[in-house]
Order: structure tokens, then C-alpha cells, then sequence
């Protein structure tokens, strides 16, 4: 009994031995970056911080080459296309009224002719493509090689999450008068929506700009940083921010710069709570009951119900990012099933993974950030188009301002 003792008690003093070594070797060899936050291997440990020196030359960058920049500070959505400018080396019009358009449009459109505004955020836009490649421009030609008057209107922006895209029909697109809203659903706007401060979601590419945040309560949606605070006073924001009362509401926030666990004062506890959290692929919830999911229920609900009551059709299309796209062909079941079976049931909608085939996940079919390259921006015009061409048609889509829908196919006409 005596030697089982003792062996147990060698045990345990190897073990602590061990990770006492452990402990010694990564507090040496990790490191403590300028803005105070400790790394080992790559990994940022416990207790996490805001980068409060990266965030303030975001800033400063943004603030010294505002004049050049083509995108611009909005008070309602966070930012927008800056009218009349370029962008990808010429290749991206904005017109005077902040669309991805060569062309101007009067708010009033023909009698005779399907205006179609298009909403989302850069599969929207067409980042990557040239202006006459982007879906919504091929969607137009499309319907009129089909025999359709038609003109398509790409209220896209990149970067917006599902609630920037509402606003920015709030604000901007229903003044267009159109009658039948695209809204085009990349899934990850639901991480989006519960964004407050573009450079705390976005590490690389960041934008000097905070979003709206929609929180549901009693069936409606809450807005939050409604105006969205301007790049000036940001500065200020990050430098007390745990203090702020937005931060509350900021889940990129909570979920990576959030307050210290007791045990992170072991860097060893913290490197092993990094392992285990940085692959934990299902540690978002987009399900039923989950903030992501419902939210986005909510605001494609409130997006839905405005177009309506403003005499237009809603129709909703998903795109998935080349990620998404590969996971299901991979047989993973999609964490966004809960969302896109509820768009289904309730409204128009296409799901384009149904048309993009295995062969649409390699590589040369999107652009160096993963956008859309030329072939899907085609492909998705061209499926979208027999959709629309079908709903009117057969009689599906609800167009007020036509009460004979043989007016838009001029090639019936005598």
C-alpha cells in the first residue's frame, strides 16, 4: 500500500511538474503585441483586447484619404458608395445617385417597362466583375432576350449585412418606385447583423465605420446607433469601449474581446481553451430560438412587408459564398436551413445551390477574395430570369401597376 502511495504521489508531482513547464515555456516564448494582447503559436490567449492602436489608424488612414475614398460615411446604413466615383481600376461605375450603374435612372419608371431593384451586399454589387458581368446587369439582358421590357436597378453594397440592405431600400430604393424586389441572402449577414463596428468582425480589410443593429422586441425590430456614429467619434469609442453602451450589443465583441474567464490567469488553461474554441465549427447557432436566426427572420419579415405595402413583389435568392457551396457538396448539412426554409415557405425564393454543381467550387470560377467570377455571375442571371419570366407568367408574382402582364413581352405585341 505503502508503493501505491508513493507511486501515485510521483504521478501527480510528474504531472504538476509537467504542466508547470508547460506554463513556464509559453509565457517565454509567447509574445505580448503593442496593443497588450499575449499570443502563443498564433494563437491571442485569455485575457483578450480590443486593438485599440489598429483601430485608430483605420481611422486616421480613412480620415486622411477621405476625399478619395469610394466609400462614404452614411448616417443610415454606417457607409454607401460615394456617387459618381470608380472603383476596381475603372471597372466599377457608381452613378450620382450611389448605384453600380453606368446609366441614370428617374425615379418614375416607364409604363410599359418591369423596373427590378436588386439588394445585398457585394454578390450583390458584383465585386470582382466588370460592369456589364454583374448578375443584376446580365439579369436585365437576360429578360429581354426573353421578350421583356425590363430594367434591372443594383442598390448592392458591399459589406452590408441583411439590415443595411433594408435600410438602404428604406432610404433609397423605394423612391425608385420598383415593382419587384430582389433581395439577394448570403449567409453570412446573420453574422453581420449582430455587427455594430465593422473593424471588430473584419481583422484585414476593415472599414472605418459602425452599422445599425436591429435587436427583435414585441414582434418588431429595436434599432440601435440609429444615426451610426461618425468615423470622428470613434476613436473615442474604442478607447474606453467595454464602457460604451453599444458594446453591449457588438457579439464580435463578446465572443473574442470578451472579459476574462477565472482560469485564464494560466497560460496553459487559455492556449488549451484556444485549441478547443478555434476549431469548434459549430459554435454558432443559427437555428431556431438562436439570436442569428431569428433576427434574420425578423428583418427579411420587416424587409417583406415594407416592399409590400408599397405595391411591389418580394423575391429572395440565396447565394452562397464558395465555403457554403463546397459543404454541401461535401453532404454537411447547412447551418442556415432554419432561415432558408422559412424564406420558402413564406415567399418567392431561389436557392441557386440548386444550379451551381460541384464543378462551381473550384477556384477559377471567383476572384482573388472569392466573389463571383464572370461564369456564375452568368449562370445566376440566367436562373433567375426563368424564375421571374415564370412567376409572371403564370401569374405568381403580384405586379399592381400591370394588370395585363403582356405589355412587358413586346414580342407578343402586334
Amino acid at each position: 500500500m505503502k508503493r501505491i502511495l508513493a507511486n501515485v504521489l510521483l504521478g501527480c508531482l510528474g504531472l504538476v511538474f509537467a504542466l508547470l513547464l508547460l506554463e513556464i515555456i509559453i509565457r517565454i516564448v509567447g509574445a505580448t503585441g503593442a496593443d497588450g494582447q499575449f499570443s502563443f503559436r498564433g494563437y491571442p490567449l485569455e485575457p483578450y483586447t480590443i486593438n485599440v492602436e489598429r483601430l485608430h489608424r483605420v481611422i486616421d488612414a480613412y480620415v486622411e484619404n477621405e476625399s478619395k475614398a469610394t466609400f462614404i460615411y452614411d448616417e443610415s446604413t454606417g457607409w454607401a458608395h460615394r456617387p459618381n466615383s470608380i472603383r476596381q481600376e475603372g471597372s466599377f461605375t457608381i452613378n450620382a445617385a450611389g448605384l453600380r450603374s453606368e446609366v441614370e435612372y428617374g425615379q418614375l419608371p416607364r409604363h410599359d417597362t418591369l423596373r427590378i431593384a436588386a439588394f445585398g451586399d457585394s454578390f450583390v454589387a458584383g465585386t470582382g466583375v466588370n460592369d456589364d458581368q454583374v448578375w443584376v446587369k446580365q439579369l436585365e439582358v437576360e429578360l429581354k432576350r426573353l421578350g421583356m421590357r425590363v430594367e434591372a436597378l443594383n442598390f448592392g453594397v458591399g459589406g452590408f449585412g441583411m439590415d443595411q440592405a433594408y435600410l438602404r431600400w428604406q432610404k433609397l430604393g423605394r423612391a425608385y418606385n420598383p415593382d419587384l424586389v430582389l433581395f439577394a441572402f448570403q449567409p453570412e449577414n446573420l453574422d453581420r447583423n449582430v455587427n455594430v463596428f465593422h473593424p471588430l468582425y473584419y481583422k484585414r480589410v476593415a472599414m472605418p465605420f459602425s452599422k445599425p443593429r436591429f435587436v427583435p422586441q414585441d414582434d418588431k425590430l429595436a434599432p440601435y446607433n440609429v444615426p451610426t456614429l461618425p468615423p470622428a467619434e470613434l476613436k473615442q469609442v474604442y478607447s474606453s469601449f467595454a464602457s460604451h453602451p453599444l458594446a453591449a450589443y457588438e457579439a464580435h465583441y463578446e465572443s473574442r474581446e470578451f472579459v476574462s474567464q477565472w482560469w485564464a490567469a494560466s497560460r496553459l488553461a487559455s492556449f488549451i481553451n484556444a485549441l478547443v474554441t478555434s476549431h469548434d465549427s459549430a459554435r454558432l447557432d443559427y437555428g431556431p430560438g438562436s439570436e442569428r436566426g431569428e433576427l434574420g427572420k425578423a428583418i427579411v419579415n420587416a424587409f417583406a412587408e415594407s416592399v409590400k405595402s408599397d405595391g411591389a413583389e418580394f423575391f429572395v435568392v440565396h447565394l452562397p459564398q464558395r465555403e457554403h457551396l463546397q459543404n454541401l457538396h461535401e453532404g454537411k448539412v447547412s447551418p442556415f436551413g432554419y432561415l432558408l426554409n422559412y424564406i420558402n415557405e413564406n415567399y418567392h425564393f431561389l436557392d441557386t445551390v440548386d444550379h451551381l454543381g460541384s464543378q462551381y467550387t473550384e477556384g477559377k470560377y471567383y476572384d482573388a477574395t472569392n466573389h463571383y467570377g464572370p461564369e456564375i455571375n452568368h449562370l445566376v442571371a440566367e436562373i433567375v430570369a426563368e424564375k421571374i419570366a415564370s412567376c409572371i407568367e403564370n401569374l405568381d408574382c403580384e405586379l399592381p401597376r400591370f394588370t395585363d402582364s403582356e405589355v412587358l413581352f413586346y414580342h407578343r405585341q402586334d
